[in-house]
Parts: C-alpha cells; structure tokens; sequence
C-alpha cells in the first residue's frame, strides 16, 4: 500500500519531467514554507540545489500561489500548496491549480487542536471529490504540545476521522540548555513510536521532520532554545525517523539555509545538502519498506521503547554500540531483509560492534561491501546499514 500511495504522489507531481526525474525511486525531500512568492524565481534553483524536491508554500491568496507553481514549474520542484481561497473557495480554488504541473498536494492545516478535525475531514473530503490525484496534507503536533499521554488517542482520532493518503507530524527534539549543553527530548522517541504504530494500524505511510532552523521557543510551549544544527543534529533527526519508517523527510524550515534578506546560503545549507544525498543513497532500503520492529540499546533507554533483549534475526550474533546507546531497526523492502543501526547521541561518535553468522552487505552511500563483522565507528547520529 505504501508503494501505490507513494506513486500516486509522484504521478501527481511528475507532469513536468523535471520533477520525476527529482524524486522517482527516492524519499522525497521537503522545505517547510520560508519562500516567499516573490522570491520563488530566485530562490527555488537554490532549493533545488540543497537536494529538496518539494517546497511546503503557505501563500497569502490563490494569486501568490499561481507565482509560486509557475516557478517552481521552471526549476523543477514539486509544491504544496496553502492558500486562504482553499478553505473560503474551495471549488474555484481546486479546480483553478489542480491540472497544475508542479503541484503536489493541497495544504489544508498544520497543528490543528481536536476541535479542527470535523471541518478538515469535510474540507479534505470535497478536495478529493474535485481533485482526486492531489492528497490534502494536514501536519499534526508533537505529543508534548497535544495532550501528553493522551496523543496516541488523539492522533487515533484524527486518523479514524480524515481520509487522507499519509499522515505527517513534526517534533523537534535536539535543545540547548543556558550552559550550551545539547539536551534531546526525552519524549521524542515515545512520539516516534506512537505515531508510526498509528500509521501502521491504518496501512498508511508518515512523514516526519528534522529542524533546520535555530529559534526559541517560549510559553506556554515547554521552553527550549533550538541551535544552529550540526550535521549530527540533522542525522539523528533524519535517520530516527527513517529506522521508524517515515516516508518522507520535512524540514523547518527553508530560512534555516537560506537568508532570504541577505540572499545568501547560510552554515547550514551544506549540512543539509549532505545529509539529503544521503537519504538519497540509503532510499533502495527505506522508501516503501516495511519496519519489522524498532529496538534501542543502551543502559538507559528512552521512555515507551522497547529494549533489544535479544538478537532480531538469526542471522546476527552479537550487537553493541557504545555511548549512550543505539536505535536499532529491522526492515523488509522487496523480499530482502535490513539492520540499520544508529549512533543515539548526536554529539559524540559512538562504537557499534556487531558480528553475523556468515557475511552480509554493508551498505553505506559510496556503495556495498562484504562485512562479516567487527568495529564500526558512528559519527554523532549517523547509522550503519546492512543487507541480511
């Protein structure tokens, strides 16, 4: 299922050949608004460039909008769209931009509280009724900023209540405390958890975030200083999310790497461009793969995970990863099975040392090699991938 719903989003945005040949076979890669329409032009063979195939726009009206899609048509990229007349004029609005080569879904909401679901199921569901190849995209809160332990509950019944193609959510879990410390949300891993049995329960793919852009964020949210990322920042976020299953790799937002007053490139536009030919390279394993199980080692593990107690497969005889600990993923994807390991400390370089029955493929974005087992030295939040 996930395979066709991806398809789907690539049909939908490959009318110009540009944009397949930007995505088809990978996990698609997004900014989260950041662009303004004026400088759509300007900007979008930027974009393109840091190896972001969609842009998230949320456009003033319909007008701003046309602009947006217009050169986004030019450059190759791939647009959801938000705009006022989408909820106001639905009709006109869809049936204006719906035959568009450059659009990818429709944007309807992001962080709505449980007393949104009712209008965005029926906005969603005369989208679909006019537009039945464009998905609306709807993005959910983190479970710190959506009632805690009652998220799973309220995520169940959103999804219960909005057909929709995928489900997307953003948390941002790598802070900084007043001594420079880096800090990782501890209730990160748990949203990671819940979210994807979610997904899984309804045979629907997620998207999921990683944090771009340093801001603060203050009452009455948790109060939490977000850094400039690192290129470790980015690997926890990123590869967490892809061990879990995500479908898609958001980023908040596209001002992280680029300033649009200054119009220059910012310290992390490389970051972020390396990490996407990554998730590029590893995309034959994960985009439409199935997770088998998600376990995490360490002598402490995070809250509503589960710990590896023993080896996943048969095929592997002793894992250990050093530090803090490590996530480890068991994949299937087209009658093969993978382990994907990761460093869980995205400050620190982390020993993993594993050993097979037999030799397996390593996997790693230069290539495939034979691996039997031995020593691997993680980067801060950067995993190791093997073919079983």
């Amino acid at each position: 299922m996930k395979k066709n719903i991806l398809s789907i989003l690539y049909i939908a945005a490959a009318s110009c050949g540009c944009v397949r040949e930007a995505h088809q076979g990978t996990i698609p890669v997004i900014s989260w608004a950041g662009i303004p329409a004026e400088m759509s032009e300007e900007v979008f063979p930027v974009l393109k460039e840091s190896g972001i195939d969609w842009h998230l726009g949320l456009y003033g009206d319909i007008d701003k909008a046309k602009t947006a899609l217009d050169a986004a048509e030019r450059n190759g990229v791939g647009i959801i769209a938000g705009f006022h007349e989408l909820k106001d004029d639905t009709e006109a609005s869809v049936l204006a931009l719906k035959d568009h080569p450059a659009l990818v879904a429709w944007h309807i909401k992001d962080e709505p509280e449980t007393w949104d679901i009712g209008w965005i199921a029926d906005l969603a569901g005369r989208i679909a009724e006019i537009d039945p190849v464009h998905p609306s995209y709807i993005n959910l809160y983190p479970n710190w900023a959506w009632g805690g332990d009652r998220y799973a509950e309220n995520i169940e019944l959103f999804a219960s209540m909005v057909d929709v193609p995928f489900y997307s959510f953003d948390q941002y879990p790598v802070t900084e405390d007043d001594d420079g410390q880096i800090l990782v949300r501890q209730s990160w891993y748990r949203n990671l958890e819940e979210f994807s049995a979610m997904a899984k329960r309804h045979g629907k793919p997620f998207w999921a975030f990683a944090l771009a852009l340093s801001h603060h964020l203050g009452a009455p949210s948790p109060e939490a200083f977000y850094p400039v990322p690192t290129i470790g920042h980015l690997r926890l976020q990123v590869f967490s999310d892809l061990l879990y299953g995500a479908q898609a790799i958001q980023y908040f937002t596209f001002g992280g790497l680029y300033d649009m007053e200054k119009s220059v490139k910012t310290e992390v536009f490389d970051l972020v461009r390396q990490v996407n030919s990554e998730i590029k390279a590893y995309s034959p394993v994960f985009l439409g793969c199935e997770v088998l199980g998600v376990w995490h080692t360490g002598d402490v593990i995070p809250e509503s995970t589960s710990r590896l107690t023993e080896m996943p497969d048969s095929r592997i005889l002793s894992l250990n990863v050093s530090g803090c600990g490590g996530v480890v993923s068991l994949i299937s994807n087209g009658g093969r099975r993978y382990l994907a390991v990761q460093n869980r400390d995205c400050v620190n370089e982390s020993v993993l040392e594993i050993s097979f029955k037999g030799s397996v493929k390593k996997i790693n974005v230069c290539g495939v090699s034979r691996f039997k087992g031995g020593e691997l030295h993680l980067s801060p939040g950067n995993i190791a991938l093997f073919q079983l």
